[in-house]
């Protein structure tokens, strides 16, 4: 891979520390961001750069040998593809692990914005995965996939800001492609949601990981509060970044148009104990994937299930072994900063 010149960031305070005066000397984006909890920052990555991991995201499908054929709308079946779930989303395979995986996240471009948002450019990024969603002719509407699943990526239990997710878009993603759905103005209503709705918590009480799925009656409420929903749009090489405490979840396509995107997260190594840095590099030499969150990572299996018909395959296929530039090697966990 290509050397990569490493630009300086926007010397601004860590966002969990932002004054109303850091704030105002921020790009216009992080100061859009700040306000309403998500932004869409365009061409993070080059279109052209970006439809080109779209291309590696189809030769990783047709990879696995099941049938699949991009050109070929008659293959666009679940018995064709590798194991996936929710209509799309990858996190087995190690596939966080394979070089184009590991080049898109070393680009400079995209890197520079979570600079500018923390601060700093000593981060680590996710082992997270990839949404190739392929839409399927045969699926009825009314299939488990197309419910949406409303939540946030952060425990009740802490509210204050902590983590900025991240997605990077690889293909032409419309109103009915399919893709994120943000609750517009939920997140400064993040305390009250759960002080409000305390009598729903449970015998053992709000999750302490970082995930809560929000039902439909909370989501009316914050609609009654004037919160709405989005679908958000966007171009090959654009980035969707999300505070955790937004209520959102991913839709799959409607319409006959793939969505391919990758799932990115970077946070100071300084919000990372050296016990999870240590995960990083066990987690890197079994190539394992992650949850969205560095700072508190789950460990995904590599393998999928056994009875999937990938499973002898995955199990003998010997585990890549990506090249990393210095940057990608930091990011990992692999070389201090």
């Amino acid at each position: 891979m290509a050397t990569q010149t490493i630009t300086q960031p926007i010397p601004v305070k860590l966002s969990t520390n932002l004054t109303s005066e850091d704030v105002e000397n921020s790009p216009d984006w992080l100061k859009e961001f700040h306000t309403k909890g998500w932004i869409v920052v365009p061409q993070v990555i080059p279109k052209e750069k970006a439809l080109v991991y779209a291309k590696k995201g189809y030769e990783w499908l047709e990879g696995w040998n099941l049938g699949f054929d991009r050109n070929d709308p008659a293959t666009r079946k679940t018995a064709n593809l590798p194991f996936n779930v929710r209509g799309g989303l990858y996190n087995r395979y190690g596939i966080a692990h394979e070089q184009f995986v590991w080049d898109l996240k070393s680009e400079p471009g995209l890197i520079e914005k979570f600079e500018q948002l923390w601060g700093t450019r000593e981060l680590l990024v996710s082992f997270d995965g990839l949404n190739l969603s392929i839409p399927e002719k045969e699926r009825p509407e009314t299939d488990q996939i197309f419910a949406p699943w409303p939540h946030v990526d952060q425990s009740p239990l802490h509210s204050g800001f902590d983590c900025v997710q991240g997605i990077v878009n690889l293909l032409p993603n419309g109103p009915d492609d399919g893709g994120l759905m943000v609750l517009d103005g939920s997140t400064k209503y993040y305390t009250e949601l759960w002080e409000h709705f305390d009598y729903k918590k449970g015998e053992n009480g709000w999750n302490s990981w970082a995930q809560q799925k929000v039902d439909e009656e909370m989501c009316q409420w914050l609609e009654s509060k004037g919160c709405k929903w989005v679908k958000v749009c966007a171009e090959p090489g654009d980035l969707l970044l999300w505070d955790s405490r937004t209520i959102h979840y991913g839709a799959p396509p409607s319409s006959t148009n793939p969505r391919f995107a990758s799932y990115v997260c970077y946070k100071p190594a300084s919000m990372v104990s050296e016990e999870t840095k240590t995960w990083f590099l066990e987690a890197f030499a079994r190539k394992s994937n992650s949850t969205h969150d560095p700072a508190n990572p789950l460990d995904r299996p590599r393998l999928p299930p056994e009875d999937h018909p990938t499973y002898a395959e995955a199990l003998r296929r010997p585990l890549q072994e990506p090249v990393l530039s210095k940057r990608g090697r930091q990011l990992a966990g692999l070389d201090p900063y």
